[in-house]
């Protein structure tokens, strides 16, 4: 599994679509901005993303932003209009008239844990991915996510849902590929073969023993300037990262299965339960077990449906 795959799957980013919907002008929906995670695409047509504070975002035909938590905002067809909340605006559905018509998908996407949260972390308030900047690839699954969403044959809402799942891998590698300083440091490190090398072997095998000396060698590098390249891109040494992503790992397991903590120290590479212990303690202030009795009821996926 690639670093970017690794990290979604842990952090449980996953879509939900909750709204398609044609409208036609003058419109305006507003949005509460409360979603951990939400990607809206104007599938054709013209309009606004609207905000206070911010300045007003055009929005044309393809163009994909993602938002994450803060005030409410708006998607308007001009700066101005009346609005609606994306609530009432599902339960009334899509408009069927005549006139300048846009077609708007909004799609939230679950998004847990720690490394979710060092994703959200690396996004601003508002992403913008204009269609004339993404892939190829990007904008035909944006086509086929149209295409799509104007049917009603079957398994249409599964085929949505991975559409939108696609739709974020592919606006996260633009967005990261273009606001280098706002991505992440492991994936401004895959641009760099030789950190690349470590970031890939530590993600594949976070329970092997890997010492500088042993990530040093995997880099091809001296232990002093691997060390000093890694935390320059990273922005953290080589040890802090392993332990980060090693107590990912640990979160994960915790939350989502019934193992022991002898196993799940183990898969994550400490030689036994009380190192895990302490090292899990220094990073989230409880010991293992404590924290998955406190932090195990309160992640469960939300409603697909809620605003």
């Amino acid at each position: 599994m690639d670093v970017l795959s690794f990290q979604l799957t842990r952090a449980r980013a996953r879509g939900a679509v909750f709204s398609v919907l044609r409208r036609v002008a003058p419109w305006g929906l507003e949005f509460s901005g409360l979603r951990p995670l939400t990607a809206h695409i104007l599938l054709d047509g013209r309009g606004w993303l609207t905000a206070p504070q911010e300045e007003p975002i055009p929005l044309t035909a393809g163009d994909v932003f993602l938002s994450t938590p803060g005030d409410p905002y708006q998607l308007v067809s001009d700066v101005g209009t009346d609005t609606e909340t994306i609530t009432d605006a599902r339960r009334r559905g899509s408009d069927h008239g005549p006139g300048e018509a846009s077609h708007i998908l909004c799609g939230a996407y679950i998004v847990e844990g720690s490394v979710g949260k060092s994703l959200l972390e690396s996004l601003p308030r508002f992403a913008r991915i204009p269609a004339h900047v993404q892939n190829p690839r990007h904008r035909d699954a944006i086509s086929l996510l149209a295409a799509e969403a104007e049917g009603a044959e079957p398994g249409q809402q599964v085929l949505l849902d991975r559409l939108l799942d696609l739709n974020l891998v592919y606006a996260l590698r633009t967005w990261w590929q273009q606001e280098q300083q706002q991505a992440p440091g492991w994936f401004r490190a895959l641009a760099d073969p030789r950190l690349a090398r470590v970031i890939h072997a530590i993600h594949e095998h976070p329970e092997r023993t890997w010492t500088l000396e042993t990530m040093a060698h995997t880099a091809k590098m001296s232990r002093a300037g691997f060390s000093a390249a890694f935390k320059e891109v990273i922005g953290q040494s080589p040890g802090s990262y392993l332990t980060r992503l090693r107590m990912g790992h640990a979160e994960d397991a915790l939350l989502r299965t019934d193992a022991t903590l002898a196993t799940i120290s183990a898969d994550v590479g400490y030689t036994n339960e009380f190192a895990f212990a302490t090292a899990f303690r220094r990073t989230h202030g409880l010991p293992p077990g404590q924290w998955r009795a406190a932090h195990r009821p309160t992640l469960q996926p939300e409603p697909a449906d809620t605003t």
